[in-house]
């Protein structure tokens, strides 16, 4: 009799208590991430930087208080120039840098290779193509979700 799939304990403990933090100077992008992330991963809490100064005041502020860094994070590859996505992936993976372990999922209008090449190379683990539409951002998270949360094992947060 076929069983039906349960993810390994692991997996499960990757959505407890889980935190993504979404970098993305767009509002309306923000909003839209949000209210699908809200509607596919309700245990989920997100955090929102819309600069990366503000995402590493956020991640810095988990560290001094003790919390749980986020288990992911969602950032915009075209950020304005002093923020651009590349330069903030080179800062959390940089070999002394206490965020390197936390998985970074690269989301941009561009599907144009050279930024997709350029994002792996600096340490992004996924390139994803912004969706044009509503149903297509949720598919798209629920994916993510599948992937992030349920099948790998992520190091602690």
């Amino acid at each position: 009799m076929n069983e039906p799939y349960r993810p390994p304990a692991t997996t499960r403990r990757n959505v407890q208590r889980t935190k993504i933090l979404i970098i993305d100077d767009n509002l309306d992008q923000c909003d839209i991430i949000q209210t699908v992330l809200h509607d596919c991963m309700p245990e989920v809490d997100l955090l929102i930087a819309l600069t990366g100064e503000a995402a590493f005041s956020q991640l810095h502020h988990c560290l001094e208080a003790k919390q749980k860094l986020p288990r992911l994070i969602l950032l915009d590859l075209y950020l304005p120039l002093a923020d651009d996505g590349l330069r903030i992936i080179e800062r959390i993976k940089r070999k002394d840098s206490p965020y390197r372990l936390i998985p970074i999922a690269l989301l941009s209008q561009s599907a144009r290779q050279p930024d997709v090449q350029r994002g792996y190379e600096l340490g992004a683990n996924s390139y994803i193509v912004k969706p044009a539409s509503h149903a297509q951002w949720l598919l798209c998270m629920k994916s993510l979700r599948e992937y992030w949360l349920h099948t790998v094992t992520l190091p602690p947060g």
